[in-house]
């Protein structure tokens, strides 16, 4: 059984020293920072507020380590009305299983931020951090913003059963070196809710299919079908489980498979009550051990009933290799949102004359918009010869942009009564 260490109860000197700070070339801001808490009225004891359900939040998001892997990256979220200045928390997770090695930025809001982060203790495990955004920038007010990376490592993969895993959590907890806290550029200290995340550890062998997300501009989504495998296996079997609805075929030809085959494999497609039973066959010979390697490529039809989203379920009990049941299985889902790009009136990505052509089409030969909302491209509301004017002014006068969302796909920020999918 997984044992959760009290993160409380390790008497850690704070680390949160001016020297250590000055040290690292960031003086000025950082005494700044200092400055500010001092001269807020009264104590940080004093002037810290709870937050709610609906008040600032820091979120641990869930994480995976795949077979052959030894880490993972568990996204820290933060829900802040203000701006933040820094943010801290101690970290609780099983130290059998899990050891915390540091905080990483690539990717996410703070990575152009210039953060300090500050662990506790001075080397790993690290059971508590501050992150300090002392380079001029704050981290933006908002809902959910990706502020940070957890790299937690694999101890001992031997604690995951062979043909299994293991679910273990990561959370926030307060600490003597590191209590749970948020303070913003104003001065203000509130305690944030903590939402707790979970990281999955999985052995050999696994079948995964990675969910994909499209927009208007999409009429199909393809989502991988990928494999790890420890030993030499020539047959891949998996029972698959969908939507009656939807329109689903497998691509085979192009993928890690087929190059390692050389083309040489077959394929047999069962239908079954809820869905398809696929077997890949190498009749090259056995293929060494794969490590998420691409078996194939679902292509999924965009239904009629778009937007939504639509689960593709790996069935366990019909899934093997090389008649070895597999009962590690990562389902999937195509989800298609209500994203297009302003005066796109066609959906082909790119404003042109065809864009005018298919809007004149809608408005007055009755030919149904793929979009409406994207035909509107003056974003009025309405569907009309403004429009077409819209779009060819800016495409011969030079005139300004359409309305978001542009040039990228967006949602639209107009509430109106014309709708996409």
């Amino acid at each position: 059984m997984a044992r959760h260490v009290d993160a409380e109860r390790r008497q850690t000197p704070s680390p949160f020293w001016p020297h250590r700070l000055l040290d690292q070339g960031k003086g000025v801001s950082v005494l700044c920072w200092l400055l500010l808490l001092c001269l807020s009225n009264g104590s940080i004891e004093a002037q810290v507020a709870a937050g709610g359900i609906d008040g600032p939040v820091i979120e641990l998001g869930d994480a995976i380590i795949l077979p052959g892997e030894d880490h993972a990256l568990v996204p820290v979220y933060i829900t802040s009305d203000e701006d933040v200045l820094s943010w801290q928390m101690g970290l609780e997770y099983d130290e059998l299983v899990l050891a915390f090695d540091g905080i990483e930025y690539t990717g996410t809001v703070s990575e152009n931020l210039d953060p300090i982060t500050i662990t506790s203790p001075n080397f790993p495990p690290f059971f508590g951090l501050q992150v300090i955004y002392a380079g001029g920038l704050p981290l933006p007010a908002g809902s959910g913003v990706l502020a940070a990376y957890l790299k937690l490592s694999l101890i001992d993969g031997d604690l995951i059963p062979e043909g299994g895993s293991v679910a273990t959590g990561v959370g926030g907890v307060s600490n003597e070196a590191s209590p749970i806290l948020i303070t913003s550029i104003y001065g203000n200290n509130v305690i944030p809710v903590v939402i707790p995340g979970e990281i999955m550890l999985y052995n050999f062998p696994l079948y995964m299919i990675e969910s994909r997300l499209g927009t208007a501009l999409d009429t199909t989504l393809s989502l991988p079908i990928r494999v790890w495998t420890d030993a030499a296996a020539t047959t891949f079997s998996m029972g698959l489980e969908y939507d009656e609805w939807i329109l689903c075929e497998i691509l085979i030809d192009g993928s890690d498979f087929d190059d390692a085959t050389q083309g040489e494999w077959t394929l047999l497609e069962e239908s079954t009550d809820s869905g398809i039973q696929l077997t890949l066959e190498s009749t090259a010979g056995p293929l060494p051990s794969l490590s998420g390697a691409i078996l194939g490529v679902l292509i999924i039809a965009r239904p009629v009933s778009a937007p939504g989203s639509w689960n593709f379920q790996l069935t366990e009990g019909q899934s093997f290799i090389d008649q070895v049941p597999v009962e590690n299985l990562i389902d999937a889902s195509a989800t298609w949102v209500n994203h297009f790009i302003r005066g796109d009136a066609n959906l082909d990505a790119v404003i042109d004359i065809s864009d005018a052509e298919t809007i004149v089409a809608g408005c007055w030969q009755g030919i149904p918009f793929p979009c409406p909302d994207a035909a509107d491209a003056n974003d009025d509301g309405g569907l009309d010869i403004s429009d077409v004017i819209t779009v060819l002014q800016h495409l011969f006068s030079g005139s300004e942009p359409p309305p978001a969302p542009f040039p990228a796909t967006g949602e639209d920020p107009t509430d109106d009564d014309l709708g996409c999918l």
